[in-house]
């Protein structure tokens, strides 16, 4: 009989396991509440280059190999020692192995008044619906301040609100209101990125481009009256338009036992491994854990490959590696660092933009065809550890 695999998530970390399973003769379920895929940083460029959201989603199943079962579903409880994960619909399902990669989930009710600001202007971070209302919003601003905020420094896709202050002043400037309405940019970390050595990259760009940085700014209230940003700190930041990137937890469906959560429900793992605490039979993958890596994509991606290659016998380890892309209106950079070694000095060039704009043409090709893509991206990393080994960028 074929082990049974149950994967809790279909984006990206769990389409690629079940497809690099699939060939190998594992029974693999993948259960999600979502009919589709969507590919979070086409949010982006829905936002603030009115791409229409359609580019940026697929059906889940069109992204599955055939044999791989898909279930539209939403999961309610794994229980660990059990071996079942339960679903809203009241079905029941066994597994030899299961891996949550269901993500980590926004909360906007953890800081007062941020609900009624996503309603008001949308934003570029939780959904293709919102980040389309954010390019309207955007449309109708002439005059004042756009504000960016983060309301915690744990979130997925570091350099996100730095993406989107880049892509806003160029979106301003073409529009000639780049005179006429500020962009701001504030962050809770002593530098314009948590990373002394990328921000040493970034803060020059940001402030030739206009961009106004606030450091130690946590965003916790938001006064829709007054129409102003409130940090732990103590400050407060003026706006017009305002767009803050909200608390992160991870997965609200119960686990037992209940202690493979820490405090803000993430899962638990062995960050090289991905084994979710105390069982060799359970993993855990992408933005739903505590492992001490950038909540990215690529992350995800890497883990799923870990951890196909341990579901196929093999002692393969996740080093922690990132390849997080920043673009600016016509250059790009990465943040590259792995759990041993911090970022590494990456300078900007328009040859790395052409990098990020070659990954989201393939994207969808990377994730149903693993198998394809695998050896392009190792080779990749391969030359790019060696400068992570150095301490050198390129």
């Amino acid at each position: 009989m074929a082990n049974r695999v149950i994967i809790v998530g279909g984006g990206g970390g769990g389409a690629i396991l079940a497809n690099l399973l699939q060939p190998h003769g594992f029974d693999v379920t993948v259960i999600d509440k979502s009919t589709s895929h969507f590919f979070q940083p086409g949010n982006l460029w829905i936002a603030f280059k009115g791409v229409s959201p359609e580019k940026f989603l697929r059906p889940i199943p069109s992204l599955l190999k055939k044999g791989v079962n898909y279930v539209n579903d939403e999961v309610v409880s794994v229980d660990l020692n059990e071996r079942r994960v339960t679903t809203r619909s009241g079905r029941s399902y066994e597994y030899d192995f299961v891996v949550l990669a269901s993500g980590a989930e926004l909360d906007y009710s953890a800081v007062p008044g941020h609900r009624e600001l996503l309603e008001r202007f949308g934003d570029f971070y939780s959904s293709p619906e919102n980040s389309l209302k954010l390019w309207n919003t955007l449309r109708g601003l002439k005059e004042g301040s756009f504000v960016i905020g983060v309301a915690d420094p744990i979130y997925k896709c570091p350099p996100g609100p730095h993406k989107g202050a880049f892509l806003a002043s160029e979106l301003l400037r073409s529009r000639g209101l780049a005179g006429k309405v500020k962009v701001v940019l504030a962050v809770p970390v002593p530098h314009a990125y948590p990373s002394k050595t990328v921000a040493d990259i970034l803060e020059p760009e940001l402030k030739e481009r206009g961009v106004e940085i606030h450091t130690f700014f946590t965003v916790n209230e938001v006064d829709n009256r007054e129409n102003r940003l409130v940090s732990l700190e103590g400050e407060d930041i003026k706006f017009n338009v305002a767009v803050v990137v909200p608390p992160h937890r991870g997965p609200s469906y119960n686990i037992s036992p209940a202690e493979v959560k820490d405090q803000s429900s993430y899962v638990k793992i062995d960050k090289y491994t991905s084994n979710v605490q105390g069982f060799d039979d359970a993993y855990a993958i992408g933005d739903c854990t505590n492992a001490p890596t950038s909540k990215s994509g690529v992350t995800a991606h890497l883990q799923a490959e870990v951890v196909a290659a341990r579901l196929l016998g093999y002692d393969a380890r996740y080093s922690g590696r990132t390849n997080c892309p920043i673009i600016t209106d016509g250059k790009g950079t990465f943040v590259i660092s792995d759990y041993d070694h911090p970022p590494i000095k990456v300078r900007l060039s328009r040859f790395k933009r052409l990098m990020e704009d070659l990954f989201v043409a393939t994207y969808w090709s990377a994730v149903k065809y693993p198998e394809f893509w695998s050896p392009i991206f190792k080779a990749y990393f391969d030359a790019t550890d060696e400068f992570i080994r150095r301490g050198e960028g390129w």
